[in-house]
């Protein structure tokens, strides 16, 4: 075997390694369990991938941008959730990044009228759960029908630019 199919091989095999060890561990951390305030538990999974843009919005119940954005979230979970998209919020404690109290964030929820999906999390919990580095909220993601993360914002959304997101991506 010549040196150039040598090295073609070996590249090759520590590439497919590298896949295999990969999808490995992100089915690991895609399978963690998240306390629902319904008190149930749910996995991600439950809500990416199924058909539907699914919108996952990491907040905080006392960071002031997040309680902005929660009316262009309802509202926009309320006109797609039957046709093509739902909302998914992870909620954390701002001050310690750690999970919240499930009876303060319902209650909240309830004030608030959020009537989609919200899943307690931390920062880190989130961050093993989405793949990506929570270090602010809120931060949204974006995922298309597939279940295929094509797009993140971090900072304030509203109905607009969710709507925009969905067709344009």
């Amino acid at each position: 075997m010549s040196t150039i199919h040598f090295k073609f091989l070996h590249r090759l095999l520590g590439i497919l390694i590298l896949l295999i060890f990969n999808n490995t561990a992100f089915a690991q951390e895609d399978s963690l369990l998240l306390d629902g305030i319904d008190g149930k538990k749910h996995r991600l999974t439950e809500y990416i991938g199924k058909g539907k843009w699914a919108i996952v919005n990491v907040w905080a119940t006392d960071c002031p941008t997040c309680r902005r954005e929660l009316f262009d979230l309802v509202s926009f979970h309320d006109e797609h959730q039957d046709k093509d998209a739902i909302v998914v919020g992870l909620t954390l404690d701002l001050e310690s990044f750690g999970v919240p109290n499930k009876a303060y964030v319902s209650n909240f929820s309830s004030t608030y009228l959020i009537n989609y999906p919200v899943l307690l999390v931390s920062g880190e919990l989130a961050s093993k759960v989405i793949g990506k580095s929570i270090t602010t909220v809120p931060i949204t993601f974006f995922y298309n029908p597939k279940g295929v993360l094509v797009y993140q914002l971090r900072g304030e959304v509203t109905q607009q630019v969710l709507e925009d997101i969905i067709k344009n991506k």
